[in-house]
């Protein structure tokens, strides 16, 4: 076998397998399950096309957004509007902010405050996000909870749990490159993955699903052979010798099933192992009716004890004529000790809590995903170091997943794009020197030195909202000197 043969058709595997074929060279895309896409993909469950959660592009998704309009599918996706919070017991009323107001300036005074942090560098200095924000003498208890629980809610990683570093990273991320979130029109299989598959078999990939890698064999500082099993076939194993290249575009936890000969390889090498995923839980409520009072963008269950996210996108996707609630429950290991049915019963509930119009009676279908075998990359404190590069130690492997060395921030459907796009230009360097490099676009960050000097400026105006805070509280007031936080 010569030319490229990835491994993996997640997003990740896909966007290498596009890039390494304009160069003309002969690529094969193999996947284990029976659609492509991963974690941004879709699959069938009872008969319908369930996506593997609530999929956004927002705008500083730079390499994400260039790869739709590449693909010339910018019309599938749509823009969308400002999240809305729901309190328990406020139904129909959603509010834009649920904070008060001094605890919304001392929160905008710590997102400075986060910018102004130098993290990484020689010391690879970084921190939980609960560090930072438990650190901060400016921080109210209200404006501590409310960060933590919107991070828990997109993430499935609590604050203890998250690097500071790559918060701000994101943070920075969507500071210069301001925009409108954009969502696929329907499921992301009809919308996005399939056309993405189509365009890469017009241009000669060839795609090949149901595909498993088993074993790899290592010799003279390469990869020499493959062993497969076709799940279309008789479910025998077979290998095959490699004499080209290979990009592993698998989840970090598959990298340690190939041995050390594969992890040793890594740069740096066996630090992939100290990387973690969560699960991040999907719940789709198909109703028989159109719920009143429900906005068509992002509902966010302020206080929700799963942290669940939701939109009702039987508003928004064609062919729906009545509520569609797709639902993220940040805090789905919560319900790791409960049967499927159980657990639906107490995401319903929770639901019907703060939606009191929906019922029993309404719901249709539900689908629910705990994805305790699909968990989601979430970068933890220092997990920068141990992030691998996508070239690796042996001369024909390369690697992508959005795992792999990147800015501070980028994982999710970006860093997938970014390392695939990465590992591309690995290849390129390796079989096509003489050619222009792949395009990858940097996104911009906020200078450090340019946030601390705002945040000194800004210190007695935070003070004195603080103060103010406390009073309303009738609470002592806090003072610069109260903690390790940042001082005037």
């Amino acid at each position: 076998m010569s030319g490229v043969t990835v491994v993996g058709g997640g997003l990740a595997g896909m966007t290498a397998a596009w890039a390494i074929r304009k160069y003309g060279i002969p690529v094969r895309l193999l996947e284990a399950s029976p659609e492509l896409g991963g974690m941004a993909g879709s699959r069938v469950i009872d008969g319908r096309v369930e996506d593997h959660g609530v999929h956004i592009f927002p705008a500083w998704y730079l390499n994400t957004l260039g790869l739709v309009a590449e693909l010339g599918i910018e019309g599938n996706l749509r823009e969308t509007g400002s999240l809305n919070q729901l309190l328990p017991g406020e139904f129909p009323t959603f509010r834009a902010v649920v904070t008060p107001v001094a605890d919304q300036l001392l929160f905008l005074y710590g997102v400075i405050d986060l910018l102004a942090q130098k993290y990484g560098g020689a010391g690879a200095r970084d921190e939980s996000l609960h560090a930072f924000l438990h650190s901060r003498w400016y921080l109210t208890d209200t404006a501590i909870a409310d960060v933590e629980h919107l991070f828990v809610a997109s993430s499935a990683a609590e604050s203890h749990a998250v690097s500071a570093a790559g918060f701000r990273g994101s943070i920075a991320a969507f500071a210069r490159h301001p925009g409108k979130v954009r969502m696929p029109r329907g499921d992301l299989q009809q919308w996005f993955i399939g056309p993405f598959r189509q365009r890469l078999e017009a241009a000669g990939v060839e795609v090949r699903t149901g595909a498993e890698l088993l074993e790899v064999s290592v010799d003279g500082g390469r990869l020499n052979a493959l062993t497969l099993r076709d799940a279309g076939g008789d479910g025998a194993a077979v290998t095959e010798a490699v004499d080209g290249h290979v990009v592993l575009a698998v989840p970090h936890g598959r990298l340690a099933v190939f041995g050390g000969a594969v992890t040793g390889a890594l740069q740096p090498a066996y630090g992939v192992e100290k990387l973690t995923s969560r699960p991040l839980g999907a719940l789709h409520i198909y109703l028989r009716r159109r719920l009143p009072g429900m906005p068509a963008d992002h509902v966010r269950l302020v206080e929700s004890p799963h942290a669940i996210t939701l939109i009702d996108v039987g508003q928004v996707w064609e062919g729906h004529d009545t509520s569609l609630l797709n639902c993220v429950v940040g805090r789905v290991s919560h319900l790791a000790h409960l049967s499927e049915d159980e657990a639906v019963k107490v995401l319903v509930e929770e639901l019907m809590s703060y939606i009191p119009v929906l019922t029993w009676d309404d719901i249709e279908h539900v689908c629910y995903q705990p994805h305790d075998r699909a968990p989601f990359f979430a970068p933890g404190p220092g997990s920068d170091r141990h992030r691998p590069a996508n070239t690796t130690a042996l001369a024909n492997v390369h690697l992508a997943g959005d795992f792999c060395a990147g800015p501070p921030g980028v994982a999710g459907m970006e860093g997938a794009v970014r390392s695939g796009l990465a590992a591309a230009e690995s290849v390129r360097r390796a079989l096509r020197p003489d050619a222009a490099p792949v395009r990858i676009e940097r996104i911009g960050g906020v200078s450090p030195s340019l946030a601390r000097g705002l945040r000194v400026a800004l210190a007695p105006f935070a003070a004195g909202v603080r103060r103010l805070a406390d009073r309303q509280r009738g609470r002592a007031p806090a003072t610069a000197d109260h903690g390790p936080g940042v001082r005037p």
